[in-house]
């Protein structure tokens, strides 16, 4: 199916008497055919149909939602073979508030659009189906856990989970076994797991909800809808999956596998930066599951999706650029003028009556230092590298060497990338 015919599926073809909803998209047989030519051999398009369905219905909420980010929502999970909102817990199709830009009319306003997030459970399923991995398991680690773990000649990991009296949650593993024997696992610390749980769009809003309610009914509704996150819910299982999700970046699986595709679509997703409605057509689709291409991203129009990339080290506001470059300008002036204070105030080397000197080096206004890059910036420079025939491992390296401003463990993962997409023959 072309591209031309799936969007027009998804967006209505001809003007339309009333908006058309999920359940007719749905109805609509070029709508099947797409899903049809993306659902792999792990689900036939007739059950993902009728799984799309139960799950509007169990979630009405979803049939209010913007009908193309459900759809490609649906399209996503037929592609990875994952069974959306069903008791196995392997994907999920969720109703989110945002605040979006009416392109008419120019005045924001709140709007519902899905959001799509793979289970802890729906990782395992994909590391199963890996060729290279024979086995994977992972697990929050609790204080009152046995857990011990040590790299080099003699690495090892023992973990057994107690049970009564766990106590707080201090970090979390994945361990993996290879086709050829090999044991290879990811802990993270509990400092990891908190950042990244800030880094997920939901829980930072409601948090942020609960921060700023301005009297305690408003309070006591933001805390109920943050108790009911999966972060708080299923602390666990979001721990866990942290792990399984940083691990598979460091796996030796191709970059079109299943679980490494998943890894990147939900952390998208995740930090509410995933666009939906681009993955309503198969060409896109098959794109990114090919690994030809990388998760499709919203563009700055919402205000939560522009504190999300702010937060997520990605950009930085047009406010904050500006008092920056404010900042500069006023800087450069002062020393301008202090300069030339200090040459008039100086006397002349030849005499009263001697040409004054020039305004000594330090006045002059200081040179503009480079932007340092963030880690999403590298990391992105370094997937396309990989995936550039003609680039080199020192290409990437060269990269790396531009990240020596970022935290240990963020140079860490990049140097992993790079292990992982130029290998050492």
């Amino acid at each position: 199916m072309s591209t031309h015919a799936l969007r027009a599926a998804a967006t209505g073809g001809a003007p339309a008497e009333k908006p058309r909803t999920i359940f007719d998209y749905l109805e609509d047989a070029r709508v099947k055919q797409g899903i049809a030519a993306v659902a792999g051999r792990y689900l036939t398009p007739e059950r993902m149909l009728r799984l799309c369905v139960m799950a509007v219905k169990k979630t009405p909420k979803l049939a209010a939602c913007d009908p193309t980010t459900v759809l490609g929502a649906m399209m996503t999970s037929a592609a990875l073979g994952l069974e959306p909102n069903t008791v196995q817990q392997q994907a999920f199709l969720i109703p989110y508030k945002t605040r979006r830009k009416n392109p008419t009319t120019g005045q924001w306003g709140d709007v519902l659009e899905c959001q799509f997030q793979i289970g802890y459970r729906g990782f395992i399923t994909l590391a199963y189906r890996t060729p290279r991995l024979k086995g994977l398991m992972a697990e929050a680690i609790h204080r009152g856990d046995h857990f011990k773990h040590r790299l080099g000649s003699g690495t090892f990991l023992e973990f057994e989970k107690a049970l009564v009296d766990r106590g707080e949650l201090i970090g979390a593993f994945s361990y993996a076994q290879l086709d050829g024997g090999q044991e290879v696992a990811c802990v993270l610390p509990l400092d990891e797991v908190l950042k990244i749980r800030s880094r997920s769009e939901t829980y930072r809003t409601l948090v942020r909800a609960v921060e700023t309610a301005e009297n305690d009914a408003e309070r006591a509704k933001a805390e109920q809808k943050l108790a009911e996150t999966p972060w708080v819910l299923w602390e666990d299982d979001m721990a866990a999956k942290s792990a399984i999700k940083k691990h598979a970046k460091m796996l030796p699986i191709a970059s079109n596998d299943a679980l490494a595709v998943a890894t990147e679509i939900d952390a998208r997703g995740e930090a509410g930066s995933l666009d939906l409605r681009s993955m309503t057509t198969v060409e896109q689709v098959r794109e990114v599951m090919d690994g030809d291409g990388e998760p499709p991203a919203l563009t700055d129009d919402t205000e939560q999706q522009q504190q999300s990339r702010e937060a997520f080290g990605t950009t930085q506001s047009r406010q904050a650029a500006e008092q920056a470059h404010s900042r500069q300008e006023h800087d450069r002036k002062m020393a301008a003028e202090q300069g030339q204070q200090q040459a008039d105030q100086k006397p002349a080397a030849g005499g009263r009556g001697g040409r004054k000197p020039p305004p000594p080096a330090a006045a002059q206004a200081p040179a503009e230092q480079p932007r340092q890059r963030t880690y999403a910036e590298i990391a992105d420079t370094i997937t396309r590298l990989g995936r550039d025939e003609n680039a080199t491992r020192d290409d990437a390296l060269l990269e790396l060497d531009a990240a020596r401003h970022l935290p240990p463990d963020q140079a860490k993962d990049l140097q992993a990338m790079i292990d992982r997409l130029f290998p050492i023959p």
